[in-house]
């Protein structure tokens, strides 16, 4: 088959960009050939589609008459939007071959693109292309998307997001999901959960990233913990944050914080908030997302992959009150570094239950209303502290818990596991 993965962006180190890369090699190696479609490439081939672009700024004009604050009347927003849809049909019309299927990634879900959404249906309906909706988030789990200012909007939602199609087949990332799309939409739907290659070469200190701690100012001897997400508030870094302020206060070496992943528009301010946050612990924050790529290379300046902040880590924090799964949760266990987790809904409901040794902060974070910053209790932070520092002074019991921890992940969060669910779901369509 000739399949398409579409999503807003492919290339970046996004839990959703990542997930298609897997997806993109799995199906590669089952015979088919495939091929991104997204509104922005970043280091990889494939088909752009500039209306798609996350940094679209009609999509925002629409996005926020449509959530937030209408600066125009219904019939005006309605004719915008129908333009917007007429642009990205008329972009797929002129660069997408024909194709076999479409995997359509969080556009069917989220709410983030109304139009994409419509456009894109009705173009594969009407090119005869099977569709796929891969769903790793709904706008339902999202406040932002929760107060449509107009009757438009609610229908293109009900009718959208996702579409009440028999014809598509429907791809949730846990069991809670699964449960709330047929309770909210009546849709059935099949769990794939996140995956990784656990059959690759284990990360390591190599020529190529041992020179980073360096270009920090990190010593040889000295503590890294990295939190390797994006910076977007549900991600509540700052609860890592002040559990490694614990750790920092039980030890005699510097502990560093490095933060790998970049923040959105939207979390501007609270990239800002968290920066002032920095300066006030006792350890050395780095936010070093202008370091790290989707992969290796050297332009005008040396970048590192994602993979390579694993390498030089010690610890990794998992902090977030909300997931739809947990990738670089599942990267930790592949990297075999002591993990410390909040246990965010879906992670009791469908990755505790598999076994895994982490650390935990516990499942009771609660928000600060005065800073701005979500928290969580203060003994399980020192519990939690220590409990790293006992496994980082005592590397037989770090190298079992870590090396349980990978055969779990491997067992179960596979490619092949990701291959078993493919074969399965192509022989449906």
């Amino acid at each position: 088959m000739k399949i398409a993965l579409v999503h807003f962006r492919a290339g970046q180190t996004d839990g959703v960009s990542l997930e298609m890369e897997k997806w993109k090699r799995v199906l590669e190696g089952m015979g088919h050939d495939v091929f991104y479609i997204a509104g922005q490439l970043t280091q990889v081939d494939g088909i752009e589609i500039p209306s798609l672009s996350m940094d679209s700024q009609i999509n925002f004009w629409i996005h926020r008459n449509a959530f937030e604050k209408p600066s125009v009347d219904e019939e005006t927003f309605v004719k915008v939007f129908e333009e917007y849809v007429f642009q990205i049909e008329r972009e797929l019309q002129t660069k997408v071959p024909p194709v076999d299927l479409f995997i359509i990634n969080n556009i069917l879900s989220l709410g983030f693109n109304l139009p994409a959404a419509v456009a894109i249906t009705e173009f594969a309906k009407r090119k005869k292309i099977k569709i796929i909706g891969h769903h790793h988030d709904f706008y339902w789990e999202r406040e932002r998307y929760s107060k449509a200012q107009n009757n438009f909007v609610i229908r293109v939602l009900d009718n959208y997001f996702p579409p009440k199609d028999g014809s598509i087949l429907h791809i949730t990332i846990n069991s809670l999901a699964q449960k709330e799309l047929l309770k909210k939409k009546g849709i059935d739907s099949r769990v794939v959960p996140n995956v990784f290659d656990f059959d690759q070469p284990i990360w390591q200190m190599d020529e190529y990233n041992k020179d980073f701690k360096v270009s920090l100012g990190i010593g040889e001897h000295d503590i890294l913990i990295l939190q390797a997400t994006r910076i977007v508030q549900r991600k509540a870094i700052e609860v890592a944050m002040d559990f490694v302020e614990h750790f920092s206060n039980m030890t005699n070496k510097r502990v560093h914080f490095v933060v790998a992943g970049f923040f959105e528009q939207e979390s501007q301010q609270y990239f800002q908030k968290l920066m002032k946050k920095a300066q006030q612990m006792p350890y050395k924050t780095h936010f070093a997302f202008e370091k790290v790529k989707s992969t290796r290379f050297v332009g005008d300046k040396k970048y590192y992959s994602l993979w390579d902040m694993y390498a030089v880590s010690d610890a990794v924090t998992y902090t977030s009150i909300l997931e739809g799964w947990g990738n670089q949760l599942i990267e930790a266990v592949f990297a075999k570094r002591p993990l410390i987790v909040y246990e965010y809904p879906v992670y009791k409901s469908d990755i505790a239950p598999l076994g895994f040794d982490f650390i935990s902060v516990g499942d009771n974070a609660y928000y600060d209303e005065v800073e701005g910053f979500y928290k969580v209790e203060t003994n399980l932070l020192q519990k939690a502290a220590m409990r790293l520092s006992e496994l980082l002074s005592c590397p037989e019991e770090l190298s079992k818990t870590v090396e349980k921890n990978f055969k779990i992940g491997k067992k179960h969060l596979s490619l092949q596991s990701l291959q078993e669910h493919l074969q399965e779901i192509l022989t449906q369509l």
